[in-house]
């Protein structure tokens, strides 16, 4: 009978530990991301997009890439597409300077997961120059008709000198 009792015991203690581990992964997952001005590349929370009405979802993982002019900014961007009808549709990176409050962005189409009309995949523009301060980033999927999808959208928050 010990035996029967340590079971469920052991059951719901690894089911404890698996929900805590999941809920402190969702917090992270959840938080904004911060930086200081000399790192060199920093990372966004991934951007989860499902394209409607396919079949076709993507993974976009997103990190800042140092640029030679002041208050500029590039993004890596790597995109993982998976299903089926994927159709062509678009990345954007939008941005709010916080110090000044200008705001603007840069889009680009993605045919077949890859980022077009980029350098190595990094994104860089007039879209993606803020000015110096501390800027908020988000990754942003849009269909065709520069509608956003549906979508968890990477964040990054960081400062640019």
């Amino acid at each position: 009978m010990s035996l029967n009792r340590k079971l469920p015991q052991r059951f719901l203690a690894r089911a404890g530990v698996v929900a805590a581990v999941t809920a402190a992964g969702m917090v992270g997952f959840a938080a904004p991301s911060t930086a200081i001005p000399h790192d060199p590349g920093f990372p966004f929370t991934p951007t989860l997009t499902r394209l409607v009405p396919t079949s076709c979802s993507a993974i976009i993982d997103a990190v800042t890439v140092r640029q030679e002019k002041a208050g500029t900014f590039g993004v890596r961007v790597n995109v993982t597409q998976t299903g089926e009808g994927c159709s062509d549709w678009k990345v954007a990176v939008r941005f709010k300077n916080l110090d000044t409050g200008y705001a603007d962005g840069q889009q680009h189409r993605v045919v077949n997961g890859v980022v077009q009309d980029t350098a190595d995949g990094v994104i860089v523009g007039f879209g993606t120059a803020p000015g110096v301060g501390r800027v908020e980033a988000r990754i942003v999927a849009l269909d065709s008709n520069n509608r956003e999808m549906e979508q968890i959208s990477g964040t990054a928050t960081f400062t640019l000198g």
